[in-house]
């Protein structure tokens, strides 16, 4: 059975409008997420020229500790998210931070499953980066990112699968994922278009705009794409594991 997108946007955005507690907290928490990332964390312009290689090393390391921790709390609340929206569909949903046990249960397995999916793209990225100015080398290294997008979309629902499935191990999960994806790639390149490249194309234009009013506004829309997206991928996985 085709998987008819306009409906499954359409459903998404009826959910989101049904559900007004669980959108305003869901929404809210994710702009906190954001803002504290931006105003608590800010980004320090590094000037080549006038900084050595150990300042510039240094600068690089207290940059990469709160993007961490901003990604590592963003997996938490993105799965409290699942586990509410599963809770909703059956109909024991109480409030929103009733599945916090289990969340932080699943925490660390959905780390690993995540690193699974994205390593190998982020692996040919960075070797594209690093040779992208070197012709030959630069062809070598497009079966590299060949082969990650491709692991990218064939894992793209292993979350969901693994929070929304029969209890099951990390193994298990990467398994049935990819068995699930057998024979059915271009439905999932289409969901991984929808949830990922249009969502950073729109970040990016309403980034252009400036100031600070720029910056909050662009986090309110991102935080709300952010969980329009998480409510969109749980309804195509229902479909899709159909």
């Amino acid at each position: 059975m085709p998987i008819k997108f306009p409906s499954l946007l359409q459903d998404s955005w009826n959910f989101i409008r049904n559900q007004g507690s669980f959108t305003l907290t869901g929404t809210a928490l994710l702009i906190l997420l954001q803002l504290s990332t931006i105003f608590l964390f800010p980004r320090v312009e590094i000037q080549a020229g006038n900084t050595s290689n150990q300042e510039m090393l240094t600068l690089l390391t207290s940059q990469l500790a709160p993007t961490i921790i901003s990604a590592l709390i963003s997996v938490f609340i993105n799965i409290l998210l699942i586990l509410n929206i599963k809770a909703i569909n059956s109909g024991t949903y109480q409030h929103f931070s009733q599945n916090i046990g289990a969340t932080l249960k699943a925490f660390f397995p959905v780390i690993l499953l995540t690193i699974f999916m994205v390593m190998p793209l982020s692996i040919g990225i960075s070797f594209g980066g690093t040779v992208g100015q070197q012709g030959s080398l630069a062809i070598m290294i497009l079966p590299l990112m060949a082969t990650g997008i491709y692991l990218f979309v064939k894992l793209s629902l292993v979350v969901y699968a693994y929070l929304l499935e029969a209890p099951q191990s990390i193994m298990q999960t990467l398994r049935f994922t990819w068995g699930l994806s057998r024979g059915r790639m271009f439905p999932l390149f289409l969901f991984c278009i929808l949830s990922y490249f249009f969502p950073s194309l729109l970040g990016s234009l309403i980034g252009r705009i400036g100031g600070d009013v720029g910056i909050i506004l662009s986090q309110v829309v991102g935080a709300f794409i952010s969980l329009f997206v998480v409510v969109f991928g749980f309804r195509f996985y229902q479909v899709y594991r159909q």
